[in-house]
C-alpha cells in the first residue's frame, strides 16, 4: 500500500522595510524567495460614520492606486501563500452493508481531507497523513451549494480534494461500491473552506459520549469543531485560549456576524420528561465543556453530561472579576447545554453547573476556566472598560418582529432614537423613533434587506437579516427608510408599493446590551 505524500505546511518568515516621511509610509515586504507569492489586505476603519474600507492585495504583482477619504485607523495584513502538493493513493476492499460516516478537515484554503468509515472518526485521526486504510472502493461527490456534482473514485477510506474555492460552502457525500452494485450515499456534509492563508492544524477533535452532544449527531457537525482554533491568534494578535475542556467552532467567516442562534442549532433540544424524584441530586454533572466560536468573544456555549436521574434542571454559574469586584451571572435551564451571553473581550471567566430538583440541589461540577479573545476591530470599535451605551427602556413598537425579549434604546448622532428588542444578545429587531416616548417604527431598505442597518447599532458589518421578502409581499405601513449606508433616513411608506423592504430580525455582530 502507498501513503500520502505532501509538502510540509510551515510558516515562512518575512521581513518588511518601512520608509516613513511626513505624509507617506512605504512598506515593502521582502519575500522568503523569488517564487513566493503574497496575499493580504488593507482595512480602514474607525470613523464616526461607521464606515469601513477593504482593499485586497492585487494578484500577480499588478499595481493598484486609489484616493479615498482617510480613516483614522488602518490594519495591514500580508503573508506568503502556502505552497502545498497533496497526493494520495492506495487499494483495498469495501463492506457495502455498513453505513458510512463522513468527516472533513481543512488542509489548505483550497483543499480538504475527507475521511470516512463505518464508525465516526476524526480527520487526521492517528497518523493519517502517513498511512492509508485499506477499506475499499468508494465514490466521492462534492459541489458548491445547489450546483452540479463533481464525482471522484477513491480506493481508500480517506482522500484529499483540492482545487476548491477558498471561503466557500461545499456539500460532500460518499458511497461504497463493488462490481455488482453501489451502496447508498452518506448523509450530506456541509463544509466551508477556509479563508486564504489559514489552515487547520492536524489535531484530533473531541467527541462526547452522551446522546445530546453535537459532536455525536458545539452528519455535518464534526467538520466545524476542533480542539484547536484555525488561527492561534485573534484579530488583534492575542493568543487564543486552549485547554482540554475547550472546543472551537471554526467555520465562521471573518465578515460574517456572530450568531448564537446558528451555533445553538448544533445542540438538539431535549424533551422534558416527568420524573418522580425521591431525593436531591447526588452526583455533579460531568464533562463540562466550553464551546466557543472563533472570532466571537461575547458568548460561549456550555455543554455537559447528565449523571443523575433525579436532576430536573440545572443552575449555570458564571463568575468574572470586573472593576467593581466579582460579577456573577446565574442561569437556569432544563437542557444539558446553554449559551452564556454578554461576555467581555479579553476577560477571564469561571463556569460551573449545579443540578437541582424540587427537593433540593446537588453538588456542582468542577469549575472550568476560559479567557475570551479580543474584540474584532472589523466588527465595531471596542473601548476597553467603557460601559455599554444601551439603556433598558420599554417603548411602543410597531409590529412585525420575530423577537419578543427585553427592549433597549440609545440616542444617535443624527438626533433620533434607536430601539432594540432582543431575540438574544446577538439577534434583535431594530426600530427607530423621533422621540423616546413616541412610536418606534420599522426601518425600510430600498436596495437590499436591511443589511446596512447594522450601522444603527454601531457595527461596521453588513448584517444577516430575517425572512427576505420583496416589498410587494409585505404589508404597507409607515416607517423610516433609506437606500445606502451613511444616507439619512426619510419617513413614509414601506412595504406594499413602496419598493422598500423590512425584516423581522438582524444579526450585526454587536452584543446588546453588552454587559450582565
Amino acid at each position: 500500500r502507498k501513503g500520502i505524500h505532501c509538502a510540509q505546511l510551515r510558516r515562512q518568515n518575512m521581513k518588511v522595510r518601512i520608509n516613513a516621511t511626513g505624509d507617506t509610509i512605504v512598506m515593502k515586504f521582502v519575500r522568503p524567495n523569488a517564487d513566493t507569492k503574497l496575499e493580504g489586505y488593507i482595512l480602514g476603519y474607525g470613523s464616526s460614520m461607521f464606515s469601513k474600507q477593504f482593499i485586497q492585495l492585487p494578484e500577480n504583482g499588478l499595481p493598484y492606486e486609489t484616493e479615498i477619504d482617510a480613516e483614522p485607523k488602518y490594519l495591514i495584513a500580508v503573508q506568503p501563500i502556502p505552497v502545498n502538493d497533496v497526493k494520495k493513493q492506495c487499494t483495498g476492499n469495501v463492506n457495502l452493508e455498513k453505513p458510512l460516516h463522513l468527516v472533513i478537515g481543512s488542509v489548505t484554503p483550497t483543499s480538504v481531507l475527507l475521511s470516512w468509515g463505518t464508525l465516526l472518526k476524526t480527520p487526521y485521526e492517528g497518523n493519517i497523513m502517513n498511512d492509508c486504510l485499506e477499506d475499499g472502493n468508494y465514490t466521492v461527490r462534492y459541489r458548491e451549494r445547489n450546483r452540479k456534482w463533481t464525482y471522484q473514485t477513491c480506493p481508500a477510506s480517506d482522500t484529499v480534494i483540492d482545487s476548491l474555492k477558498p471561503n466557500t460552502a461545499y456539500e460532500f457525500g460518499v458511497r461504497p461500491n463493488n462490481k455488482e452494485r453501489s451502496g447508498v450515499w452518506s448523509k450530506p456534509v456541509i463544509h466551508n473552506t477556509n479563508m486564504s492563508g489559514t489552515y487547520l492544524n492536524p489535531s484530533p477533535l473531541s467527541f462526547h459520549s452522551s446522546n445530546h452532544s453535537p459532536f455525536k449527531s458545539t452528519g455535518d457537525n464534526s467538520s466545524v469543531f476542533s480542539s484547536l482554533p484555525t488561527s492561534e491568534v485573534d484579530a488583534m494578535g492575542k493568543k487564543r485560549f486552549v485547554a482540554p475542556h475547550v472546543i472551537y467552532k471554526t467555520d465562521k467567516k471573518p465578515d460574517e456576524p456572530c450568531s448564537i442562534t446558528k451555533s445553538l442549532s448544533f445542540f438538539p433540544e431535549e424533551e422534558g420528561v416527568e420524573q418522580n424524584v425521591t431525593a436531591p441530586p447526588r452526583l455533579p454533572p460531568s464533562n463540562l465543556t466550553v464551546v466557543t466560536v472563533e472570532g466571537c468573544p461575547s458568548f460561549v456555549i456550555l455543554d455537559w453530561e447528565k449523571t443523575d436521574n433525579d436532576t430536573t434542571e440545572y443552575e449555570v454559574i458564571s463568575r468574572t472579576h470586573g472593576p467593581n469586584g466579582e460579577e456573577v451571572s446565574i442561569l437556569t435551564t432544563n437542557q444539558t447545554h446553554t449559551a452564556v451571553e454578554n461576555l467581555k473581550p479579553e476577560n477571564s471567566y469561571e463556569f460551573k453547573v449545579k443540578p437541582k430538583n424540587e427537593l433540593g440541589e446537588g453538588p456542582a461540577s468542577k469549575p472550568v476556566l476560559f479567557n475570551t479573545e479580543s474584540a474584532d476591530p472589523r466588527v465595531s470599535e471596542n473601548v476597553s472598560g467603557k460601559d455599554a451605551i444601551w439603556t433598558q427602556f420599554p417603548f411602543k413598537a410597531d409590529s412585525y418582529s420575530e423577537c419578543n425579549g427585553k427592549q433597549y434604546v440609545k440616542r444617535t448622532w443624527y438626533r433620533k432614537f434607536v430601539g432594540i428588542q432582543l431575540c438574544n444578545s446577538l439577534r434583535y429587531k431594530i426600530y427607530m423613533s423621533d422621540s423616546l416616548t413616541g412610536k418606534f417604527y420599522n426601518i425600510g431598505d430600498q436596495t437590499g434587506h436591511g443589511e446596512d442597518h447594522c450601522q444603527f447599532v454601531d457595527s461596521f458589518l453588513d448584517g444577516q437579516t430575517g425572512s427576505q421578502l420583496l416589498a410587494d409581499q409585505l404589508p404597507s405601513r409607515s416607517g423610516f427608510y433609506r437606500a445606502m449606508r451613511q444616507e439619512p433616513v426619510n419617513f413614509g411608506e414601506i412595504g406594499g408599493n413602496s419598493h422598500a423592504t423590512y425584516v423581522g430580525w438582524y444579526e450585526c455582530g454587536t452584543p446588546i446590551p453588552g454587559k450582565w
